[in-house]
């Protein structure tokens, strides 16, 4: 009962916002611009693409269907006097008003963009339908013929340009039977500059190049001659048709310690003047490595942008600034200040947590040096306790949960591989890192020490595109000091195969391993958590345990356990492979609506060494960014069912998933967005394991365990974060056998198949 009366509320509700007229805001003879079309007459254009030169389009959809703020809008009275009106009105968006003027200028840019393009008689016209207070509006796109370009033709008033075109015209993208396309040819203007400015003309501007077009021959045989006439055109040619080379490179380093500096310590490095104004915080030799922009090299605009992003990367600086000036005979003196930022940092946290009904305390707090070792090292040691008061355990002298935990973490703003000399480390930018971290719990049911240690690297590809890890070594040690006799009893020395997976959990373990991960981003390093255009973002990981140990205690030949496995001081070690590939697409449909879809898979297989794969390593299903109509680690493997969710949570993982999502993300106001979506997946395991019944991956049955589910979420995006509440129901439950409870979709239940979810971000 209460389901149908929200049910006819929401109808209700909407049905007043609709039926709202917006008639009342508009004076005689104006009409509310409901639809915009724009079509072709010529199958062959996309008319879609030309819909960014339309001037005024109709009032915004929410999900692309209904007019939600124009009806909050039209729900406000007249009388803009009063304060709820007001609220109203900036609540929602005002009526689009058609206005032939903009319709004109609309014709006008679709007209010149089809022209761009190499259809050089195009024209456009319009139609409007009006009925009543409102008009349809229609744009036709009448192309006409393509010119295509069929000779190209260079004209270059200095040789040694001519020659740079030259070496590189395979760079070119001017192509015989191209179409006459003016972005084409504007695009060709700004490569040849960037050509030339990394080549030592400092001063070549585009407008010394232009085109002429010969149509005698007709529209099919357009003869195209590009022209660089910077001898005719430039205001003084002696100078910018110079060569530059780079003459003097100096340093100022300006401190940042709250300290007043009169003079500055002078000191010569490789060639370089460096200036310290206050204390030498950074390395001579720090400097030297993140210049690009070298003495006695032709000037290269490239090499000054690449020594920004170098210098952005030392979290010491604040701030970097390049200048060059022209000393005479063709040399450019260049000038760097670098501002330094504080040097050390220190927070603290503290927080309250919830853990089903469990109440606790936990904060830490953390110190940081930017600069440890005078070359921008980052030294962070962050140390954290929490208290947790557990209750309704039974058969335990303690209720209490307490975990401490300390980390060091320390980042080099560069490449450190050992044994390699420094002058081959110069040109490989990126980042090393090294953590250790110390984890000790004590609860009721046992105690556990876990130590972990880190060495990786991380480097950028072509403008922050492509993202590399390489985990070259990583160290994780589980020791179990102490387990208390009434958890033993009942989970670790009991024969129920269901306590397989608890059993190997519980063990001491040593895992050693090795990891690589490759991360491309269209978008590059610019953040678009709306999704405001097409993005593309593509993941891979690799990563392999145990087979030096295994080779080691091979050759050695190493004794075996009671268990058949090799052991490193007593404890046994993990051998596994993983992979992981994870796609996402998100695809603009219009400035306030996109479509994302993500696709996701991963494997991770025991073997050598190891029948299981350590819990930390195991897929779970369900949660925010799963399968949002269970919670976490409520699905799956297979059709398992859980029979005691005190630890069943366990067993609830696999090695193998599968996993698909699609969003409908619509902006509603303010900062607030709203999303539709989809989500469909499953865990398994690739063996068969007794406490797992159902759970393992068989192609002929697989695809009758995938779970579905559906659901709408609302995300408030605060710029620096996204905080998002998503509401999913289930669809298909492959844990029911009865086929009213494997469809839910056909018969819901709240109690039984709602979730919410909160989380800090966007699922994908």
């Amino acid at each position: 009962m209460r389901r149908l009366l929200l049910l006819v509320f929401s109808l209700m509700t909407m049905y007043v916002m609709m039926s709202c007229s917006s008639e009342k805001f508009l004076s005689e003879g104006q009409h509310v611009l409901t639809s915009v079309n724009v079509a072709s007459s010529e199958k062959s254009i996309d008319a879609g693409s030309y819909r960014t030169y339309v001037r005024q389009e109709a009032n915004s959809r929410w999900f692309n269907v209904v007019k939600v703020p124009l009806g909050i809008y039209c729900m406000a009275g007249t009388d803009s006097t009063k304060r709820f009106n007001r609220f109203l009105q900036r609540l929602g968006e005002a009526p689009v008003i058609y206005d032939e003027q903009m319709t004109q200028t609309s014709k006008n840019q679709l007209t010149l963009a089809l022209q761009s393009r190499g259809y050089l008689h195009a024209n456009v016209d319009d139609s409007i339908r009006i009925k009543g207070h409102k008009a349809k509006l229609s744009y036709n796109l009448h192309p006409g013929q393509l010119y295509r370009i069929r000779s190209i033709d260079y004209v270059i008033d200095d040789p040694v340009i001519d020659s740079i075109l030259k070496k590189n015209e395979g760079e070119s993208l001017l192509t015989v039977n191209m179409p006459c396309d003016a972005n084409i040819l504007d695009n060709e203007r700004s490569r040849i500059i960037n050509l030339l400015h990394r080549n030592g003309y400092y001063r070549a501007l585009k407008k010394y190049i232009y085109y002429d077009i010969d149509s005698i021959a007709g529209p099919q045989e357009l003869a195209l001659t590009l022209h660089y006439s910077g001898k005719t055109l430039a205001a003084d040619p002696e100078t910018d048709y110079t060569r530059y080379w780079i003459g003097k490179v100096s340093v100022d380093v300006v401190a940042d310690d709250g300290l007043s500096y009169q003079a500055y310590d002078s000191i010569k490095y490789r060639g370089i003047k460096i200036r310290y104004k206050g204390l030498r915080t950074i390395r001579p030799n720090v400097i030297y490595s993140q210049l690009e922009i070298q003495r006695g090299a032709y000037y290269n605009e490239e090499a000054v942008r690449a020594t920004y992003n170098n210098f952005s990367r030392l979290k010491i600086l604040r701030s970097s600034s390049i200048h060059f000036s022209d000393s005479g005979a063709g040399t450019l003196d260049c000038h760097i200040t670098l501002r330094t930022d504080k040097l050390n940092q220190v927070s603290a946290e503290l927080e309250g947590t919830n853990t089903s009904g469990d109440l606790g305390v936990a904060s830490s707090v953390s110190f940081t040096n930017r600069n440890l070792f005078h070359g921008s090292e980052v030294w962070t040691t962050k140390a954290k306790a929490a208290f947790e008061a557990i209750t309704g355990l039974e058969g335990y002298s303690d209720q209490n949960f307490f975990e401490f935990s300390v980390e060091s973490r320390l980042s080099f703003p560069r490449i450190i591989i050992p044994f390699m000399p420094e002058h081959r480390r110069v040109n490989m930018h990126g980042s090393s890192e090294f953590v250790l971290q110390y984890n000790t719990q004590q609860r009721p049911e046992f105690h556990r020490r876990v130590l972990t240690a880190l060495w990786s690297y991380k480097w950028n590809g072509h403008q922050n595109r492509h993202q590399h890890k390489l985990d070259a070594i990583g160290l994780n040690y589980v020791f179990m000091p102490w387990i208390s006799n009434t958890f033993r009893r009942e989970y670790l020395d009991n024969d129920n195969a269901r306590f397989a997976i608890v059993r190997y959990t519980y063990e001491n373990l040593f895992i050693l391993n090795s990891a690589y991960n490759f991360i491309y981003n269209s978008t590059g390093s610019s953040n678009n958590p709306q999704g405001r255009k097409d993005a593309t973002q593509f993941h891979i990981g690799i990563e392999s345990a145990g087979n030096l140990l295994y080779l080691f205690s091979k050759c050695l030949d190493v004794k075996k356990d009671a268990d058949r496995r090799y052991t490193l001081f007593n404890v046994a070690f993990a051998q596994y492979l993983k992979f992981d590939i994870d796609y996402a697409r998100s695809i603009s449909l219009n400035k306030n609506n996109t479509l994302a879809m993500r696709g996701a898979i991963g494997l991770v297989i025991p073997y050598g060494n190891a029948t299981m794969v350590p819990y930390e390593k195991r897929y779970f299903a369900g949660g925010a960014n799963s399968v949002r109509g269970w919670s976490v680690r409520e699905l799956g493997p297979g059709s398992y069912q859980e029979k005691d969710g005190k630890i069943d949570f366990i067993n609830q993982t696999g090695n193998l998933k599968l996993l698909f999502n699609m969003e409908l993300r619509s902006y509603l106001f303010w900062k607030l967005s709203g999303a539709l979506f989809v989500d469909a997946g499953n865990i398994w395991t690739t063996r068969n394991y007794a406490a797992q019944p159902g759970g393992q991956f068989k192609f002929d049955t697989f695809y009758k365990q995938i779970a579905a589910s559906y659901g709408m979420g609302l995300r408030f995006n605060f710029d620096y974060f996204i905080l998002r509440f998503d509401m999913g129901m289930k669809a298909v439950s492959p844990s029911y056998s009865t086929v009213r409870e494997h469809y839910p979709i056909f018969h819901p239940n709240l109690k039984r198949d709602f979730t919410f979810h909160f989380a800090v971000g966007l699922p994908f």
